[in-house]
């Protein structure tokens, strides 16, 4: 079986410099969006390897915008400014707004390949602990039933469909994996997932869950077949929750 090429989300306004990009990256899955808001939808539908964000909308640097929203949303991967706007500082806004590099414009592609598999390279050979929203996101990804949970906040099903989840979401699915086969009580979710901040979400928990719920089900995957509510104690998980099995919705 061949390596799964790297997946680039390339946002890029212009149309012809969008083109000559797409040809340089050839050895890559490029996706590639000439509008923010169709690229950041992208990223919470499906996961990436590392992002290329050209800065300049108009004479607009909204490009700063979509890093920080990507990175308030948990993105982990590798991010790449470009621009020609003529803003001195504009390098040092990137670096702030969550990039891990600048090149600025014009540049010669070979440049942006080395850049990317410097990249791309060191993140899988450090992998760092990630967090989000309070939560350790971990080194690597583990599964929930027949689904994939990923340190990029996302969760793989069988299907080959991809749904972006919240930090959260990820910290349930993953004690609920560890704990398969036994019960796990609210305090102790709350405790593992919220930590200090426990006490002002025992309401919330029981809604995280249920979203959980939903969203298994839109992918045809039983969720209450793996995880049993217990009345005023919390949920009893399944060992399939952790065997990579699961039934499937009739």
């Amino acid at each position: 079986m061949s390596a799964r090429q790297p997946r680039l989300l390339l946002l890029e306004e212009n149309s012809d410099l969008g083109g000559i990009l797409l040809l340089a990256l050839r050895d890559y899955d490029v996706e590639w969006h000439n509008k923010t808001d169709s690229a950041t939808d992208a990223f919470r539908r499906r996961s990436f390897d590392l992002a290329v964000v050209d800065l300049a909308f108009g004479d607009r640097p909204a490009g700063l915008d979509s890093i920080r929203d990507w990175r308030a949303g948990g993105a982990g991967f590798p991010i790449i400014a470009i621009s020609d706007l003529p803003h001195p500082d504009l390098a040092v806004a990137a670096l702030n707004a969550g990039a891990d590099d600048f090149l600025r414009k014009p540049f010669h592609h070979a440049e942006l390949v080395a850049r990317i598999r410097k990249l791309l390279d060191r993140r899988e050979d450090a992998s760092p602990v990630r967090k989000a929203g309070g939560v350790l996101l971990g080194r690597s990804s583990f599964r929930f039933g027949p689904a994939t949970v990923t340190p990029d906040l996302m969760i793989r099903f069988a299907d080959g469909s991809e749904e972006r989840i919240q930090p959260k979401q990820h910290g349930i699915l993953k004690v609920f994996a560890e704990r398969a086969g036994s019960l796990v009580m609210k305090d102790e979710l709350l405790r593992l997932v919220w930590g200090s901040d426990g006490n002002h979400a025992s309401h919330s928990v029981n809604q995280y869950v249920s979203v959980l719920r939903r969203l298994f089900l839109r992918h045809k995957v039983d969720f209450n077949g793996m995880v049993a509510s217990e009345p005023k104690a919390g949920w009893r998980i399944q060992a399939a929750a952790a065997s990579g099995l699961g039934k499937p919705v009739p």
